[in-house]
């Protein structure tokens, strides 16, 4: 009977403790995660220009490879007013959202850099500006918008999307993430006319590999193994934004070898771009992106369900058996 209460006592302790140290999970989402953030306005200085230039249209255009990616973003801007407007814009080298569609949860883009960046206006490079000390979170251009007069934007860059990390309860995944954050136009005059968005597969990703979601309804081309949607009108309002995770992290991933042919990598990009295949895309859907395969959930689940049910039936179970033992010697001193 003392070696039973023994053993039963010290199977409760480390359910207490294994639970205890399991207690705090984290935020649930995609942490870590390459991509790209907002085109946008960048000093209050520049607030002059606050919704006067309107974004007409976007084209982004994607090459996901195993381990990075490959971004071109085609921006046209039209300054709407009589005057020329010299203003500061830039892109955010990281920043957190939460998810329009998953609201209970967050999403981490870091890219630890946006590497190999480099902006032009109608095909000419212009240089980037040196960062200010007190604001060391983005890469910034200053662009001259002549009066009504379409301006054409065009930013190259390399992300790396090994470390993305996808949170769900106490389970945990490792895998490439990508996130393009769609532009909300809360700074630029709404609406974006047209957006076009494409992410084509590399290194043999396949389709299968693939979670993920998209503000809009989402197409895949075998053919090129691109995935497409399409906005219009947009950016009056948040809007979802979209995320690509595929494949499993690669340990020992080599990125230095990687930045270093990001001429080869950018003339591949523009070659993808160019190409204007509109027919062979099928509508598909991809599987949740913020879903997790693994046993922790079910094992902790497990452990307080047996905290708050199984423990009082133990303890009970333990009652019964000292009382029954008592109740047996006192029946054997009557005799």
């Amino acid at each position: 009977m003392r070696k039973f209460l023994k053993n039963t006592i010290a199977i409760i302790g480390i359910f207490i403790l294994y639970s205890t140290l399991l207690s705090n999970t984290a935020q649930p989402g995609i942490w870590n995660a390459g991509g790209s953030g907002s085109f946008q306005l960048l000093y209050p200085e520049d607030s002059i220009a606050y919704k006067k230039i309107q974004m007409q249209s976007e084209s982004i255009h994607i090459q996901l490879y195993k381990g990075f990616a490959v971004v071109k973003g085609v921006y046209n801007f039209l300054n709407t007013t009589n005057t020329p407007l010299t203003i500061k814009v830039g892109y955010p080298i990281n920043t957190v959202f939460p998810s329009k569609n998953y609201q209970s949860h967050l999403n981490q883009v870091v890219f630890d850099d946006l590497y190999k960046i480099k902006g032009s206006i109608h095909q000419q490079e212009i240089p980037l500006l040196k960062l200010p000390l007190n604001n060391n979170n983005w890469y910034v251009w200053e662009i001259t918008f002549p009066p009504k007069q379409l301006i054409n934007f065009t930013v190259h860059f390399i992300v790396n999307t090994n470390n993305a990390q996808i949170l769900q309860g106490y389970n945990k995944e490792y895998k490439n993430g990508f996130i393009y954050l769609i532009e909300t136009g809360s700074i630029w005059k709404s609406p974006i006319e047209n957006g076009d968005f494409y992410a084509q597969l590399k290194d043999d990703i396949n389709l299968a590999d693939i979670k993920g979601i998209a503000p809009s309804q989402l197409y895949f081309n075998p053919s090129n193994k691109t995935l497409h949607f399409k906005l219009a009108n947009y950016g009056v309002q948040p809007d979802d934004n979209f995320i690509l995770i595929y494949n499993r992290k690669i340990d020992d991933f080599n990125f230095e070898e990687i930045i270093a042919k990001s001429n080869y990598l950018f003339q591949e990009i523009d070659a993808f771009s160019t190409e204007k295949t509109t027919i062979g895309y099928t509508e598909i859907s991809l599987k949740n992106p913020y879903k997790v395969k693994g046993v922790g959930n079910f094992i902790i689940d497990g452990i307080y369900y047996f905290m708050f049910y199984g423990i009082p039936l133990v303890i009970g179970l333990i009652l019964f058996l000292i009382l029954y033992k008592i109740l047996k010697r006192r029946r054997k001193s009557d005799y």
